[in-house]
């Protein structure tokens, strides 16, 4: 049996699809997975069905590649196929694994160069810049988010030599279903049956905080917003009296049954943002939203009108009151949901795009 490591020095793994299916796909397809994660009290530990993924520690500590790099030149449990890593430590200790095993390495571009960089010295940046120069070229193929986001990406890390890229989705497998749920209204004794309208995510982004502000006046609306996070205290949360904030991590297991409870998944990334634009059209929460049949809310980045174009939500420029956007959603949210299904599996069921991956990484190992 193949196996494949996957070096993502990220804490966040859980709640990201981009890192957890791979590992998932991979075992389903006959490999076994060693899946390298950072590990923190603030994230919950990924949860597998599949016996053939292993979760094992990223190599941050003296220690930690001290260990790491003993068993990858004499443990035979640690003979690896192919491997896959995040910028830039990931990549860095993926690209050097690869050159000893002398096998296949890819990129994987889940983060923009750029940002991930801005708080490094100016000396330290230059070095991780280096590194994850070499890192990218010297891999067989980049895996990027989306078709944009990569031309971006191409641009930061310099990308002027011929390079595979290979797109797979922020997204879960699976056809888009709606789970029969009452799990919010369940957490907040929500007895109506107005529209629950549900942002998942941190509360940093510009727009989320706008609303939260903007709604601070509100009384009993025809509708209901929930704000499902991770972050407290960044709005004084507490004495909100209209929305409604639930800070309970969702183990990954349970997403699809929390997001079904919902009506609308409201995406929130600011047009004035280089950073949340960028980010906008790959975000995890819109393939969260979709593949549980929730109409979207989505808002101000320009390359979010592609969602409302195909049907599948309401567009909102940031400006306009948001209860005029949110019954016009509201309204049109039954038409919306009817356009889901198709638009998901073409455009993200991650199973879908995965294939082009699958066959590269075996013909790779060949």
């Amino acid at each position: 049996m193949p196996k494949i490591a996957l070096l993502f020095d990220r804490s966040y793994i859980e709640t990201q699809h981009c890192y957890m299916e791979p590992a998932i796909q991979f075992a389903n397809n006959g490999f076994q997975v060693d899946f390298y994660m950072v590990n923190n009290p603030y994230n919950t530990q990924p949860f597998f069905q599949n016996n053939n993924i292993r979760i094992l520690p990223f190599p941050e500590s003296a220690f930690q590649k001290m260990e790491y790099w003993s068993k990858i030149i004499y443990s035979s449990h640690h003979k690896y196929s192919a491997i896959i890593g995040t910028p830039v430590a990931g990549a860095w200790i993926s690209y050097r694994t690869a050159r000893l095993q002398k096998i296949p390495f890819y990129y994987f571009a889940d983060e923009l160069l750029s940002h991930m960089l801005s708080i490094y010295p100016e000396a330290q940046r230059r070095t991780l810049e280096k590194r994850n120069y070499i890192a990218n070229k010297k891999a067989v193929a980049t895996i990027a988010l989306g078709e944009e986001r990569y031309q971006v990406q191409k641009e930061q890390n310099r990308i002027d030599y011929p390079h595979e890229h290979i797109v797979l989705p922020n997204a879960p497998s699976g056809n888009a279903v709606r789970i029969r749920s009452n799990y919010f209204r369940d957490i907040f004794n929500i007895d109506d049956r107005k529209p629950l309208i549900l942002f998942a995510g941190t509360l940093n982004w510009t727009l989320a905080k706008k609303i939260y502000e903007e709604t601070k006046t509100y009384g009993e609306r025809d509708y209901h917003l929930v704000f499902q996070t991770r972050t407290t205290g960044l709005m004084g949360e507490n004495d909100h009296p209209f929305i409604k904030i639930s800070t309970n991590p969702v183990p990954s297991a349970m997403l699809n049954y929390a997001f079904s409870s919902a009506d609308i998944g409201l995406a929130l990334y600011d047009k004035n943002s280089v950073h949340e634009t960028n980010n906008g059209f790959t975000g995890g929460k819109i393939g969260s939203y979709l593949k549980n049949e929730l109409p979207l809310l989505i808002g101000s980045a320009e390359n979010l009108k592609a969602f409302a174009e195909q049907g599948v939500g309401t567009y909102w420029d940031g400006e306009t009151d948001f209860d005029k956007v949110a019954a016009d959603a509201i309204r049109d949210r039954d038409a919306h949901r009817r356009n889901i299904p198709e638009f998901f599996k073409h455009s993200l069921q991650y199973e879908v795009h995965f294939a082009k991956l699958l066959e590269h990484v075996k013909k790779s190992i060949k």
